[in-house]
């Protein structure tokens, strides 16, 4: 830290001495005036109250004395390894609300910022919100609504509110703190700070250095000269995390992943079941109009085409080489494609990072040669790239075993291939334009990605599964990009610390805070979703209906169960139910019999036919109140008519507002389900995806709520 104390970045401290015995606490006390609180002063207790250090409310010079021995004592016996200084005395705050603001270095994002109640329930409340640094006003004001504490910091029962805009500043200071020490910093809690009215006092202060390393307590830069500094010297060494590269975007060379005019497959088979058999299949009897050569030095050919037995044998031009073998040949395969002038590898062989020791060390030098050779790499651990125009398909899965999606506008990148390929055949309905999994991502990463595919007009949505970032800094600064032209739709898992160890053993990447992460997510402007299927659920509504003016929606249904179901989770996905207009109202009742009920949710009985969905729907189209058209289809119900999907095809292609159809059940509602689906209009057969999908609709409208600006409850 430099030589600026605290208060130069605009933080108030109480009035405060550090007494070394009994009499120079009385003395300070009187000084300061009753009543005052005593704090032990160590660099190895980082904790005062979990030891009995801290003793609050003293109001005189006898309560003073008796704290002070109460606290050494406890100090000895808890602590008895830690070098005390002395005990801090300091002027006693009543009133007010305690936030916490912190500062870390994370491992995935660098330096981020934390909001929330503070004092000591911080972790059990656990209402905090983070944002990587840098930060804007914006997102220090959207941190603060983040939290449940946002409610009592307004006011709360006669209590005077603390004005926002001084919490706003105390953010920007803290985060031009945490900036300016840079490297410096491991991490740093202003814990508690007192609030009220447009006031605030820091009442402890801890910094862990990372390199200079070390506990800093809040007064060690403005300690009053009377006392002196601790002594004992520097504090000692304190074990950090290696800090981590964060490298710039680089799309360099990625379009030929997706549209290469030529393919060598390395580690090619001839024997059905391996998978090099299954990659040559996928590029050799599908679509794909490019030339596929079979590498294979035991063979003269593989399903009819020649095979040669270096990648340098071949007479021709390459652009995409795929490799299938160990992955320890693949650093001399790195230095035969830049000898051929080939940019483009994909390595689906596994065994990397994730099994550590030297099967580590070869990955390293994958991504070493990455850089000095201009081969760019997806993967190792992978299954490779799919081109939904050019048809090109690196994939092990048979067309047998997997149906590829047609062309369409949504594009996915996953880092497990597992969740990828079920992704691409939950997209036929709507078609995908590109589809890459990347694995333990040695060279391209999703900040690549991202970046390629922003700029990429054949896609208009933008999906992701992730378990882990490594250029968590890259990605925040590609999905903010990307973001602001088309939707970005990502499910992240690994967020409980077992679900975070799998991850590192999957690909060697670890998952951190997802409290963090969900801060990224929320400054990038992404959409995040809590499950797979509501990944494929929001995408699709994004590649199938136009995006919403706004969250309100109004439902429609020949049996309201599923729409109860549906009010009970409307608020925590940012939306609103919809109060229709009196002429909206009055139109239905006019129309419909006097036993169905006209209100949201409109509930047109089992008796509804498909005419009393097209009524519905028409009427809560032309409601300027409603932003999105929700209906729910019983199918299983003899007087709704086969007829309904034309009439929502209808509706949907003169509508400039979205439909969003439900529906659950067997053979029979499937297929209406998917007669419904080709007429452009999607069908979700779980209530939460259901909602889901039009929270993903709502989110860009600019409102907050849609936004998912609020705290999720």
């Amino acid at each position: 830290m430099s030589n600026s104390t605290l208060a130069d970045y605009g933080f108030v401290l109480p009035r405060a001495g550090l007494a070394g015995s009994e009499e120079e606490a009385v003395s300070l006390a009187l000084g300061i005036g009753f009543p005052v609180a005593l704090k032990v002063e160590s660099p190895e207790i980082l904790h005062k109250t979990d030891i009995g250090g801290v003793e609050l409310g003293l109001g005189d010079a006898d309560a003073v004395t008796a704290a002070f021995r109460r606290i050494m004592r406890a100090a000895t016996e808890k602590a008895p390894q830690a070098r005390v200084h002395g005990v801090w005395v300091e002027e006693m705050i009543t009133g007010g609300f305690e936030i916490i603001i912190g500062l870390k270095r994370d491992a995935q994002f660098g330096p981020v910022i934390m909001f929330g109640l503070g004092g000591i329930f911080t972790e059990v409340l656990e209402d905090v919100s983070f944002r990587v640094l840098p930060i804007t006003s914006g997102d220090a004001a959207q941190m603060i609504e983040e939290t449940r504490g946002a409610r009592i910091l307004r006011g709360y029962r006669g209590q005077s509110p603390v004005q926002t805009e001084m919490l706003v500043d105390l953010l920007m200071s803290a985060a031009r703190f945490g900036l300016e020490l840079g490297d410096d910093l491991e991490s740093a809690d202003f814990n508690p700070i007192v609030v009220w009215d447009r006031q605030h006092r820091v009442l402890d202060f801890k910094l862990v250095r990372g390199k200079a390393a070390g506990v800093v307590p809040r007064q060690a830069d403005a300690a009053p000269a009377a006392t002196g500094q601790p002594p004992g010297g520097a504090p000692p060494v304190m074990p950090t995390e290696p800090q981590r590269v964060f490298r710039p975007v680089n799309t360099a060379h990625l379009d030929t992943f997706f549209a290469a005019e030529s393919v060598a497959v390395v580690g090619a088979s001839a024997s059905p079941g391996k998978i090099g058999y299954a990659v040559l299949e996928s590029l050799a009897n599908s679509d794909y109009l490019g030339k596929v050569f079979p590498v294979n030095p035991g063979r003269d050919a593989i399903l009819g085409l020649p095979a040669f037995a270096t990648l340098t044998d071949i007479p021709e031009p390459v652009e995409l080489v795929v490799c299938t073998v160990d992955l320890a040949m693949v650093p001399g395969l790195m230095r035969e494609c830049a000898a051929k002038d080939v940019h483009n590898l994909v390595v689906v062989s596994g065994g990397g990072k994730e099994l550590g020791g030297e099967r580590a060390a070869i990955e390293a030098e994958v991504r070493q040669l990455s850089g000095e050779l201009d081969v760019r790499v997806i993967g190792p651990n992978c299954i490779g790239v799919f081109d939904g125009k050019t048809r090109l398909d690196t994939f092990f899965q048979p067309r047998s075993r997997m149906t590829r999606p047609p062309t369409g506008k949504v594009a996915m990148m996953s880092q497990s291939g597992t969740t990828g390929i079920a992704f691409l055949e939950a997209m036929a309905p709507c078609g995908m334009s590109k589809f890459v999994s990347y694995g333990n991502r040695a060279d391209v990463d999703e900040a690549d990605l991202l970046s390629y595919l922003a700029g990429d007009p054949e896609t208009a949505v933008i999906a992701l599964y992730v378990e882990g970032f490594e250029n968590g800094r890259g990605f925040l600064e590609a999905a903010k990009s990307a973001a602001a032209h088309k939707p970005v739709v990502i499910f992240k898992s690994g967020r409980t610390p077992s679900a975070a160890k799998a991850a590192l053993t999957h690909t060697g990447f670890l998952a951190g805070s997802y409290k963090v992460v969900e801060g990224a997510f929320r400054q990038a402007g992404v959409i995040a979703v809590d499950t797979y299927e509501e990944l494929v659920a929001v995408s699709k509504a994004l590649a199938m209906q136009p995006q919403a003016a706004g969250p309100r929606v109004a439902m429609v249904g020949n049996g309201i169960g599923t729409t109860v179901q549906a009010l009970d989770v409307l608020t925590a996905n940012g939306l609103q139910l919809a109060e229709l207009a009196s002429i909206t109202l009055e139109n239905l009742d006019g129309q419909y019999p006097s036993f169905y009920i006209v209100a949201n949710p409109l509930d047109i009985t089992g008796s509804g036919s498909s005419m009393d969905y097209e009524v519905g729907i028409q009427a809560l189209l032309d409601d300027p109140s409603v932003d999105i058209v929700m209906p729910w289809l019983v199918f299983q119900d003899a007087p709704l008519n086969e007829d309904i999907p034309e009439k929502l095809g209808r509706l949907y292609r003169s509508a400039k507002k979205p439909i969003l159809c439900g529906a659950t059940g067997g053979t029979f509602t499937q297929r209406m389900a998917a007669a419904i689906e080709a007429q452009g209009v999607p069908v979700f057969n779980r209530v939460c995806d259901w909602v889901a999908a039009a929270r993903g609709l709502a989110f860009r409208s600019g409102w907050p709520s849609a936004r998912g600006l609020g705290p999720r409850l």
